[in-house]
């Protein structure tokens, strides 16, 4: 029993992404989410924020706010017109890329929904054969949690990084620099975006990007399924 509980926990440790569920938002708009979708408009601009641009995934709405104070770029997410969410961002995604940038050089910002494994321990009694009564016994139960999060990518020739949110990231990485990871094996093709990175010596997700519709795929111990927006308009998504 103790071997099998050892076990559990252990594969707890590698796998189990950061139990503060979702990224605390900047302090400055914290009191915000719950807020009606105008008039959280109107305290973001009465707070020194501007609206850059906005997307939308599924029925989810996703808005960024840029704070010249505070030097912040803040996704807001609505939903059933309430806010969400408020997540602060790379400050790429609130500044627009020069036309004369190329298709080898992007900037992408991807909004959805992930799922990763939580783990809870219960206690409860169980009977010991060998001693011929219940003793008070501890086990693990787990379950498959969903979350809207944001990852971002950056990709410049033939090098490209990730990041991700403090949900996607277990407690024991690689390491990481504030938050974002080396893409490896890195393919940019005129259809697709596809490489990998390495989180710790058990999770090594894939990414994958269809470059037309925008979806993107993260697959590992945890996964993520999103819609990726470039941080500038045009004709093709990027």
């Amino acid at each position: 029993m103790k071997t099998l509980a050892n076990i559990f926990i252990t594969g707890w440790i590698l796998a189990m992404p950061a139990q503060a569920a979702l990224a605390a938002p900047p302090p400055d708009v914290a009191d915000l989410v719950g807020a009606r979708g105008s008039s959280g408009e109107t305290q973001m601009q009465a707070r020194g924020y501007s609206f850059v641009r906005a997307s939308r995934v599924r029925d989810e709405s996703w808005t960024f706010w840029w704070s010249d104070v505070q030097k912040a770029c803040v996704a807001v997410s609505t939903v059933d017109g309430r806010y969400a969410s408020l997540e602060r961002v790379p400050e790429t995604n609130c500044k627009a890329q020069s036309q004369s940038q190329t298709d080898d050089r992007l900037s992408l910002v991807c909004f959805g929904e992930g799922e990763h494994t939580t783990y809870e321990s219960h206690s409860g009694l169980e009977y010991n054969n060998d001693k011929k009564k219940y003793e008070t016994a501890e086990r693990l139960e787990s379950e498959k949690k969903k979350f809207q999060t944001a990852v971002s990518l950056e990709i410049d020739g033939g090098n490209g990084r990730i990041h991700l949110e403090k949900v996607m990231i277990p407690p024991l990485n690689s390491g990481g620099s504030e938050g974002w990871w080396p893409l490896r094996d890195l393919r940019v093709e005129p259809d697709a975006i596809s490489g990998h990175f390495k989180l710790n010596a058990l999770n090594s997700p894939t990414i994958r990007i269809d470059r037309r519709t925008g979806l993107i795929t993260v697959k590992g111990i945890e996964t993520f399924t999103g819609k990726c927006d470039k941080t500038e308009s045009g004709a093709r998504r990027f």
